[in-house]
């Protein structure tokens, strides 16, 4: 999203200064004190309304298809796989989706994981599995793909946990199985404390793995809610969900709602 800053000595200045770099569609996104010469001024963020609408339409890209009783074409359950780096949360958000009435409530969910690499990881999701009572396997290489498939095979939608390694590492194996699954969706996990930069080398690398969506977490830890905003508008990607603590699965949230007002949340109100 197209996101300028301009600096004066009172709002009314800086504003100036953004309808003329911008036109008079500019659209207040925050304001905030800064130095200015030997005194203090203002600072303001705008953006234009249709990069505001083109942002809108990424956070609310409508609920999932996916519905009780249906299938894809080829008779298995829908797939979303969730992949991302290391310590994104992967493991903890699909337990919230599995479970939270706003995500696939009222769908019969299915665990599938392929992190076989990171101690605990088979454990922990299974752990969640056990408490919701959820069905749940494990793959460690493609001969058990088929198998755990067929046990899954009643199930609404199968989550898919994939190891925190990324597209450019040498795991070839869970790269070859989770091509073999074919995701409906795979979410592209990651942290909003991640750098920008960093954020979007990782981007591409899975985008380039088959990455449609993405899922924002640990908004909790940025301090600023115009951050999470702007983090999100950069990644360009379609962002169903945001999540916001460790709990499961309470700590799950609409995009749209939190992002949309994060926009209009100045970064001295976020930070009170």
């Amino acid at each position: 999203m197209r996101l300028e800053t301009f600096r004066g000595p009172d709002y009314a200045t800086a504003f100036a200064f953004a309808n003329a770099s911008m036109g008079d569609e500019a659209i207040l996104v925050w304001s905030r004190p800064v130095r200015f010469g030997p005194g203090t001024g203002i600072e303001v963020a705008c953006t234009t309304s249709e990069a505001l609408a083109q942002f809108r339409h990424r956070v609310t890209p409508g609920t999932p298809r996916f519905s009780a009783g249906t299938r894809r074409r080829d008779g298995r359950p829908f797939i979303v796989a969730l992949v991302g780096p290391s310590g994104a949360g992967k493991t903890t958000t699909a337990a919230k989706l599995a479970v939270h009435p706003d995500a696939f409530g009222g769908l019969k969910v299915g665990f599938l994981s392929l992190d076989t690499y990171r101690a605990g990881a088979v454990e922990q999701l299974q752990s969640y599995a056990d408490v919701a009572g959820l069905e749940f396997e494990v793959a460690y290489d493609a001969r058990d793909l088929t198998g755990a498939l067929t046990r899954l095979a009643n199930c609404d939608v199968i989550i898919i946990d994939t190891p925190g390694r990324g597209p450019r590492s040498d795991a070839s194996v869970w790269r070859a199985m989770l091509n073999r699954l074919d995701p409906d969706e795979t979410h592209f996990v990651v942290p909003a404390t991640m750098r920008l930069d960093l954020m979007v080398a990782a981007r591409g690398d899975y985008t380039a793995l088959g990455a449609t969506h993405a899922i924002v977490t640990k908004v909790d830890e940025v301090p600023l809610d115009s951050m999470v905003a702007v983090f999100s508008a950069e990644l360009g990607m379609p962002v169903r969900w945001v999540t916001d603590g460790q709990e499961v699965p309470t700590d799950l949230r609409e995009a749209g709602p939190t992002l949309i007002g994060a926009l209009g949340t100045s970064p001295n109100q976020a930070a009170a």
